[in-house]
């Protein structure tokens, strides 16, 4: 496989990440009312690492008996997203889905080229640097921005996830498994799915079971904002770098419009389609960046 033909596979499968992803706002807003974020978020990852471990079963994707796990990096991928989620629901229940998204997935890009450029000392392409400009305007222009400064706190736990979000691309971008990345995604779901049990004891449970309504809901969000999102953006990240799939990730808003328009037959206004419009130069200009530079890989 020629470098830019996996460049474009990486830019594709990173695409279609942000498409599960962006689903889960619409998915969210149909659950029962007695739904908590936290509960979901638990429930689509136990359900998403069920889905991926019948995916590695199915198609033999399973490792050998006997083979080294990597173990370490797994925990500290799941150690991020695990602080990225509980950042961004608690922030998001203070500020809003709204600036939660523009915080939150608007600061990964700037933090993944901080990343990039602290520990492997790559500067950004101009390319890059006008594609994430144009995109984060985008989904600022979707999602609004007003946001009062006495809760400053919680804009900054907000910016922690952006941070959380962007270091788990570039570090499980890095890594060289020796095993399936589909298996990894399924164990990082899974560990975090044993941290987050708590929550079930906590939080009410059984709307998840007494309505197919409940359901629904939560089998949508565990088998594709879950199991194949995480994939697909784990499969992603290798081939390009952390700067351009944090920037990518941007889509998830613009797919967001689309699933409120056709599913909830949301109007869409005239600085939505600006800022639709942005996201999709950001991307267009993406895939023409010849400059762009992939991290080092580690063992």
């Amino acid at each position: 496989m020629s470098a830019q033909t996996q460049y474009l596979k990486g830019i594709l499968l990173v695409l279609i990440s942000a498409v599960c992803f962006s689903v889960s706002g619409t998915l969210q807003a149909l659950a029962p009312e007695e739904a908590t974020p936290f509960v979901i978020t638990e429930m689509r990852m136990i359900i998403g690492a069920a889905f991926l471990f019948l995916w590695c079963l199915c198609f033999g994707k399973l490792p050998a008996w006997g083979v080294r796990i990597p173990w370490r990096p797994l925990f500290i991928c799941a150690f991020f997203l695990l602080i990225g989620q509980l950042c961004f629901f608690s922030g998001m229940k203070f500020l809003g889905v709204a600036a939660g998204a523009v915080i939150s997935i608007g600061s990964a890009p700037i933090f993944a080229a901080l990343f990039a450029w602290i520990f492997f000392r790559i500067t950004p392409s101009f390319i890059w640097a006008a594609a994430t400009t144009a995109a984060i305007t985008g989904v600022v222009l979707i999602n609004g921005f007003n946001l009062d400064s006495s809760r400053l706190t919680f804009i900054g736990i907000l910016l922690l996830d952006g941070l959380t979000y962007a270091a788990y691309i570039t570090y499980s971008s890095r890594i060289n498994f020796n095993i399936d990345s589909d298996f990894c995604v399924m164990l990082i779901l899974s560990i975090i799915a044993i941290a987050l049990s708590p929550v079930l004891f906590l939080y009410p449970t059984e709307w998840v079971i007494s309505s197919w309504r409940g359901f629904g809901v939560c089998l949508g969000l565990g088998v594709f904002t879950g199991g194949v999102a995480f994939a697909f953006l784990t499969a992603g990240a290798r081939l390009i770098s952390s700067n351009t799939a944090s920037t990518l990730c941007l889509a998830e808003p613009l797919g967001a419009v689309c699933w409120g328009i056709f599913l909830l037959k949301e109007q869409l206004s005239i600085s939505n389609l600006v800022g639709v419009m942005l996201i999709l130069c950001a991307i267009i200009l993406l895939l023409f960046d010849k400059t762009e530079q992939k991290e080092p890989s580690v063992a």
